[in-house]
Order: C-alpha cells, then sequence, then structure tokens
C-alpha cells in the first residue's frame, strides 16, 4: 500500500502538479491551501489537521510566498516595515515550524518530512538578473527554512528523516529577456520545471531514503554551484 502524505501548497505552482503526480502514482495525498481557506499560522487548527491525519507517514511543505508582494520602496533590498517582515517570515517561517513540529507531535509513525526553501537560501540573488532586486525578506525566510530543516533533523533524527529541497525557478511566462540573463547562469542551460522534483521526491518517500537525514537538495540544473 502506498504512503499516505499530508501535501500543503497543493494549489500553487509547483504544488499543484507534484499533487497531480502523487496521486497517478497511488499515493494517498491530503492537500492543503490557502485558497481552501486553510491557515497554517494558526497553531490550533494545524494541531487539528494532523490529529486527523495521525495515520500519515509523510509531510512535504510546499506552501509560502515568493516575493511579488507589493511593495512601497522601489529597492527591496533595503530595511522595510515590520508588517511585511511579518508577513513573510509568518507564511514562510512559523507555518513551517508548526507543521513540522505538529506532524511530528502527532503522527503515529512519522518517516519523513520535506520541506521546501529556495535557491536563494543557499546563496545571495544575483540583483542584476532582475528587473528589480529581490525582496530581503522573502531571501532571509528561505535561509530560515534550511535552519528550521536542520535543527529539527538533528533534534529528531532518531524517529523520522527531515530533508529540504532547494529548487531554482519554474519556467512559467516569464519574459523572454529574463529567461536568457539566467539560462546564462544555469549550467543546464534551461529553467526548471516541476517534473524535475519528482525523482527526488519519490526517493525521499522511499526507503532507499531512510539513512538521508538534514541534507539540503539542491535542484537547480547547477545554478548554485557557480
Amino acid at each position: 500500500m502506498k504512503q499516505k502524505i499530508i501535501l500543503t501548497g497543493c494549489r500553487g505552482l509547483i504544488g499543484k502538479k507534484v499533487f497531480n503526480y502523487l496521486k497517478k502514482k497511488k499515493y494517498n495525498v491530503i492537500g492543503l491551501d490557502i485558497k481552501d481557506g486553510v491557515n497554517l499560522n494558526d497553531e490550533s487548527f494545524v494541531n487539528k489537521i494532523m490529529k486527523k491525519n495521525k495515520d500519515c507517514d509523510y509531510l512535504i511543505n510546499l506552501h509560502g510566498i515568493n516575493d511579488h508582494v507589493k511593495i512601497k520602496r522601489k529597492d527591496s533590498s533595503e530595511v522595510m516595515d515590520l508588517k511585511t517582515f511579518n508577513k513573510y517570515f509568518h507564511t514562510n517561517v512559523y507555518s513551517n515550524y508548526l507543521t513540522n513540529i505538529l506532524f511530528i507531535k502527532n503522527s503515529k509513525k512519522p518517516k519523513g518530512i520535506i520541506n521546501f526553501a529556495s535557491q536563494y537560501a543557499v546563496q545571495a540573488p544575483k540583483h542584476f538578473i532582475y528587473s528589480r532586486p529581490k525582496n530581503l525578506f522573502y531571501v532571509a525566510s528561505k535561509f530560515s527554512v534550511i535552519g528550521l530543516t536542520k535543527y529539527l533533523a538533528t533534534y529528531y533524527g532518531k524517529k523520522l528523516s527531515i530533508n529540504c529541497i532547494v529548487n531554482s525557478g519554474i519556467e512559467t511566462n516569464q519574459p523572454a529577456k529574463f529567461k536568457r540573463k539566467l539560462i546564462s547562469h544555469i549550467p543546464k542551460k534551461r529553467m526548471m520545471k516541476v517534473s524535475d522534483l519528482f525523482g527526488i521526491l519519490e526517493f525521499l518517500l522511499s526507503k532507499k531514503s531512510e539513512y538521508t537525514n538534514g541534507s539540503i537538495i539542491n535542484i537547480d540544473g547547477g545554478y548554485s554551484s557557480w
């Protein structure tokens, strides 16, 4: 029988395709998304979800916000207001903390957690590629997801495996000029497709990855190798 999985961000750009792929592979997937009224910053709500699904084997955290949030300042690298800071850190860090901790607390026999960060969680952005600098709070929040993963992997490693996938940007309808700039820094010479994640996900959802714990796995076509 296939594993039972809780997948957050199941209606996002990546989450939607991951959800469909896992369902196609006959995994039992419980999808959670803000578009369905899910609030992963609410401890009581998250605890109820985890209690209700205490027979789940894995948690995949794909929820989060990118730096497309409207900001008042032209230079997003400047120190900004607390409201903006809280928006990034509540969504990208605190909610990840809650889902990780409460999954571990409530699951009968947890096998693993897969968190998602960003290519900018392992290196600073190449600002000259973008029309405006990447948001400082976004980058800092994604760095924090790696810290969270490593801490929990060492603290709970005897009980389950906790790893983090660091993915690059997904090719969608970005301007051609931007794509050319970005691809010039990717050794694979193309942007990422969601399907590039499927193989590593299946590995992390299998017994073959039992000794893989606290790992930060780059799926970025070599972007971070420069």
